[in-house]
């Protein structure tokens, strides 16, 4: 296969053919070094949120990688797009340096997120201490990681379509349609989980024209019944602020990183 080919793959199809090599008994540097130049930058961006060094934020996007390509060697490891994976194990590997010998030097807001992280089983599922943004974390992981990843790419990174549809192997025509669709996948999975969390019963009337009044926001007001209700409703007032903004919805659920995970 010739490199322009190779550069052109999904990360999926470079994974597969990692496997396949690691299976014979060989390992393929190019696209080894493909992956590695393709999400090095947006690992170290993240790594850099966790240490205060840039050598200790070197290190550790270099164990990041190795973790992540001796997982798939083991049959594990990412099985599509590899950056939240990847940003994952970051994360994760820095939680356990720093429950270690302590010679990684973490940021004030990194140490404070695992300390905070600490009291529950799943770190990950700890993102953010408020209601509205877990149910946001909550709705985007019930998605099919195909639309996961498109709206990672797109509204969290801001990647631009040509770059994104290298990672998918798809057109960057078909991004644009991807990319809706799983929008508006993620606005009616949150508001199922919205109104399974809502204690005032009117909420399940108003829930429905919640999603439409989203999508005609900026041309026209929202019926006069649901802004009564949205006057005197927080919960669902919250959960339309949450819907207007999808991509700073997403990006605050990115713990101790901000924009930077971008994950």
């Amino acid at each position: 296969m010739s490199g322009s080919r190779t550069s052109a793959d999904s990360d999926g199809e470079l994974t597969r053919r990692l496997r396949r090599g690691f299976g014979a008994g060989a390992t393929d540097p190019a696209v080894c070094d493909l992956l590695y130049r393709r999400h090095r930058r947006a690992a170290l961006a993240y790594a850099r949120t966790c240490c205060r060094t840039p050598q200790d934020a070197e290190d550790l996007v270099s164990e990041a990688f190795l973790r992540t390509f001796q997982a798939i060697r083991a049959g594990a490891g990412p099985r599509g797009p590899w950056r939240a994976y990847l940003l994952a194990v970051v994360r994760h590997t820095a939680m356990q340096w720093r429950d270690g010998e302590g010679l990684t030097l973490l940021t004030g807001d990194f140490d404070a997120w695992c300390q905070q992280a600490a009291a529950g089983s799943d770190p990950q599922s700890r993102l953010l201490a408020g209601e509205d943004r877990r149910l946001v974390v909550r709705s985007f992981r019930t998605l099919p990681a195909r639309w996961q990843a498109v709206l990672w790419h797109t509204l969290v990174e801001e990647d631009p379509p040509h770059e994104v549809a290298a990672l998918l192997g798809i057109s960057p025509s078909a991004v644009t349609s991807l990319a809706f669709r799983a929008r508006e996948g993620l606005r009616e999975a949150y508001l199922r989980a919205h109104l399974d969390t809502a204690a005032d019963p009117r909420c399940g009337h108003f829930s429905g024209m919640l999603g439409a009044a989203v999508r005609r926001a900026a041309r026209t007001r929202a019926p006069h019944g649901l802004a009564v209700h949205l006057a005197a409703c927080g919960a669902c007032a919250r959960a339309y602020a949450e819907l207007i903004d999808l991509n700073s919805t997403l990006r605050g659920a990115v713990p101790a990183a901000g924009t930077a995970a971008a994950a």
